[in-house]
């Protein structure tokens, strides 16, 4: 019987889930592991997918609900993975603004799958901005579902540390650590590469997974997610010769200025822009992160533009800005096929909740 070990990675919406989850695949594949990926949302055309499967990874993707309220569909992609591309390890990452996922997720998994799946710790991401304001005290909209989800980690994986001073980084680890003394809190940066395999190392060397459950009110949490207009939009790109460099920096831009002189919080905006030898990948989260642009080499015959935005606006209102910013981008390029979904995320409907630690 084929069996896999599973690392589920939650944190807020700009946490570095994704980038996290590609960097520990080049690490894990470095020392001959084969690695399944397993990406999460609301809705269809991920960035996130998109960009992981660009990457020469195998790459399913639960959309339509978070893994909590679709929990089959989440095993289904765990099962598909291990037996059909015999997966030794499986990283998977829930929709950013999801929290009780031990008694959702950890608990089910334990009690219906012990034989075929091996859990790792549950690992929550934490951006240090976000993580310093919930320690300071400081409210925002999302500091109910942060909390929740530092309440039932395993391990607080404090990431993006290339932004601090040692010293800085030292204080809010010890932190960190004070207040949620259940959980081994790490530092790391994705960006950077350091603190990743003594992550990856704590996971899979760990005996036990999902000791925390979180007390959550589903008012409140549900609130904290309404609160965010989510966008995702896929243009179908005729062939070109060049003009992409310039385009996808003409997008970042714009959607760096659009959100700024809206003055709302920003979950994360992200692009993936491909050409047939290039893809540049986009990045704002609104915080003290600055923007980024990157290009990666990948070879495809797809010729598109996929844009993810999560922002604290009513759906058309963050659809008109995106929109604008696109069309500005695209400007001189053949479009064949425009897809745009906007949604508020509905109430969560686990399909499990366990009220106690298997």
């Amino acid at each position: 019987m084929q069996h896999t070990k599973l690392i589920l990675i939650g944190g807020f919406l700009g946490a570095g889930k994704t980038s996290l989850m590609a960097r520990a695949a080049r690490v894990l594949k470095g020392q001959g592991k084969t690695v399944g990926l397993i990406t999460n949302d609301q809705a269809s055309d991920l960035v996130d997918t998109a960009f992981l499967s660009d990457q020469e990874n195998e790459v399913r993707e639960v959309s339509g609900s978070c893994f909590c309220c679709n929990y089959p569909g989440f095993a289904d992609a765990v099962d598909d993975l291990t037996e059909k591309t015999h997966c030794d390890i499986t990283l998977a990452e829930p929709v950013g603004s999801c929290t009780d996922l031990s008694a959702t997720i950890m608990q089910p998994t334990k009690d219906k799958y012990a034989q075929v799946i091996d859990l790792a710790p549950l690992t929550v991401l934490a951006d240090p901005e976000r993580l310093r304001a919930i320690l300071d005290g400081v409210y925002s909209t999302a500091s109910y579902i942060i909390t929740k989800q530092f309440d039932e980690a395993d391990i607080i994986l404090v990431n993006k540390v290339d932004l601090l001073n040692d010293d800085e980084a030292a204080e809010l680890q010890a932190r960190a650590q004070e207040h949620w003394p259940h959980a081994q809190v790490l530092v790391a940066s994705v960006k950077e590469g350091t603190g990743i395999e003594e992550w990856l190392a704590a996971v899979q060397t760990a005996s036990r997974a999902g000791q925390n459950l979180a007390v959550v009110d589903y008012d409140e949490y549900a609130a904290g997610e309404a609160a965010y207009g989510w966008l995702n939009l896929t243009y179908a790109l005729g062939k070109a010769e060049a003009g992409y460099a310039e385009a996808a920096q003409s997008l970042l831009d714009a959607l760096v200025a659009g959100f700024q002189e809206k003055g709302v919080g920003v979950g994360h905006v992200k692009f993936l822009l491909q050409g047939s030898a290039h893809a540049w990948v986009g990045n704002f989260t609104g915080g003290a992160e600055p923007s980024m642009l990157r290009v990666e080499e990948q070879e495809s015959e797809e010729y598109s533009l996929t844009v993810n935005a999560r922002a604290e606006m009513m759906p058309l209102s963050l659809e008109k800005l995106v929109v604008r910013a696109v069309n500005a981008a695209v400007e001189g390029f053949e479009v064949t096929d425009i897809r745009v979904r906007v949604l508020i995320p509905g109430r969560p409907n686990p399909t499990y909740r366990y009220d106690e630690v298997i």
